[in-house]
């Protein structure tokens, strides 16, 4: 245990795939549940920082390692650690299973999704399709990435739609934007010991560049369709990785009595690990207070 973390257990969303799971537990009653989804290149341990805010509310947070990230190829023989998709489906599934597995350790407990980055992604798609048969009390929304802030040439894309029709988990390495994730020295400094480490991937596959860009559309063209479920918001302003004023646009569909939007001009990508941190995790506490007595 290297994330602050009460334990680690290894979950299987189907017959064939392991997937380690980190859960920050409260000592005493536990009052909400959240299901953390995290976001691209990243691993399950990075919620450690919010997850230890929300652990003394009384709030349990669970989070698994996406496929192709964190600890999976440890538990995957033949598994490799990078920016990597079949389907985004394959992600909403994994999704749902960890809510039911979750579920039945906290029956009665309010559940609430927790997310950022491609992690937002996955979960939107989820609260617009499977999870409307579930009890899930609401979504807290970190950096979307519905539309790339960084800019690809045309041709570039045309040839990566062809490549990731002949050779979909061909990958490359893109530039490091680590440095631009936050503005908190030390959380950084632990993003580049994680990579080191082997927990953070470096790479990026050709399908991955496909399936999202058709799943940021279908996001964005299904969002007018969103019910039932509070969604909180939070967009950064100087985000280099996700168009906030993109995400701004999609969010303002969802019915107003349902959208809380935080905006803070000066953050980068990682709202939860930057700096003002706890002006955003207080404000997320009373709307999760509010959504629980409902």
């Amino acid at each position: 245990m290297s994330f602050g973390e009460t334990k680690t257990e290894v979950f299987r969303p189907d017959d064939n795939t392991k997937l380690m799971t980190y859960a920050w537990l409260p000592k005493k009653d536990i009052k909400a549940v959240f299901i953390a989804v995290h976001g691209g290149l990243a691993h399950a341990g990075d919620w450690v920082t919010p997850a230890l805010f929300f652990k003394e509310k009384g709030v349990a947070t669970y989070a698994f390692d996406l496929r192709y990230h964190g600890t999976y190829p440890q538990y995957n023989p033949g598994g490799r650690l990078y920016f990597h998709t079949t389907s985004y489906d394959d992600s909403v599934a994994d999704l749902h299973a960890f809510h039911e597995w979750v579920h039945e350790k906290h029956p009665g407990v309010p559940i609430f999704v927790l997310s950022h980055s491609n992690g937002a992604l996955i979960s939107m798609k989820y609260a617009l399709s499977t999870a409307k048969n579930t009890k899930i009390k609401g979504f807290v929304i970190s950096s979307p990435w519905l539309k790339n802030k960084v800019k690809v040439p045309a041709v570039v894309q045309k040839i990566s739609k062809l490549i990731a029709a002949v050779h979909p988990t061909f990958a490359i390495k893109p530039p490091s934007l680590a440095d631009q994730l936050t503005h908190d020295k030390k959380i950084t400094a632990r993003h580049y010991a994680d990579e080191a480490a082997g927990l953070r991937g470096t790479k990026v596959t050709a399908k991955l560049g496909v399936e999202s860009e058709k799943t940021q559309s279908w996001v964005i063209d299904n969002i007018k369709n969103w019910e039932r479920f509070p969604v909180f918001a939070v967009l950064a302003g100087k985000d280099a990785l996700a168009d906030a004023n993109a995400s701004k646009q999609a969010l303002q569909k969802i019915p107003e009595s349902l959208l809380t939007l935080m905006m803070h001009d000066k953050n980068f990508h990682e709202n939860f690990n930057e700096v003002n941190r706890n002006e955003t995790f207080v404000a997320i506490w009373k709307w999760v207070q509010k959504h629980t007595v409902q």
